[in-house]
């Protein structure tokens, strides 16, 4: 009886594991760097998120750490946040907008994360530098860099000299590391106290 009870409570506690590991699976965080030391004037970085609100698996991403000379910023759809801070877009309006104000001349940076759920199409968040009046495209004609999610996959497409996008490495806090010694502490405890009795 004692054995039965024991299989079903590690049985148990395997579905929560396999259950509570969440509906969506996070990316790596990327650092985006655009380029514009060759350029003057002012213009406006545009950041859209589409994805269809209905076939479209459910998606966000998080722009952080921005840096760069700034101005204001408008977003729309399913958007929040501002250069301050960070912004959230999702897809779940369909689309999520951010159009923020630049000091061209410089180097502008920020990370990208993404999450996107298990099942459903794939969402594209397109980034276009374009001019003050918003009439043409900085740069190059169309977006400077483009990623596509999908359940179990990321496609990435810079393919001009002025965006450099790389992996950032994510380092563990000592509070997680703290963390992990109590828990294998704990493991070792019990199992010791197992092989007691």
């Amino acid at each position: 009886m004692f054995n039965l009870k024991n299989l079903f409570t590690r049985a148990l506690l395997a579905l929560m594991l396999a259950t509570g590991a969440g509906a969506a699976s996070a990316g790596p965080i990327y650092h985006v760097t655009i380029d514009t030391q060759g350029m003057t004037g002012t213009g406006f970085l545009d950041f859209l998120f589409l994805g269809d609100a209905s076939t479209a698996a459910p998606a966000t991403f998080t722009l952080s750490n921005f840096t760069g000379l700034y101005g204001l910023g408008v977003t729309d759809g399913d958007a929040s946040g501002n250069v301050e801070s960070n912004v959230l877009m999702g897809n779940a309006e369909g689309y999520a907008h951010l159009l923020q104000a630049v000091t061209l001349g410089g180097v502008f940076g920020f990370n990208l994360e993404f999450a996107v759920g298990l099942e459903g199409d794939a969402s594209v968040l397109g980034i276009a530098l374009i001019n003050e009046a918003m009439d043409a495209y900085l740069g190059m004609d169309g977006d400077l860099a483009q990623f596509e999610v999908a359940p179990g996959s990321l496609a990435i497409s810079p393919d001009n000299a002025f965006v450099t996008i790389s992996t950032v490495s994510e380092v563990p806090e000592p509070a997680a590391l703290a963390l992990l010694a109590l828990g294998l502490m704990m493991v070792g405890w019990t199992l010791r106290q197992r092989r007691m009795r």
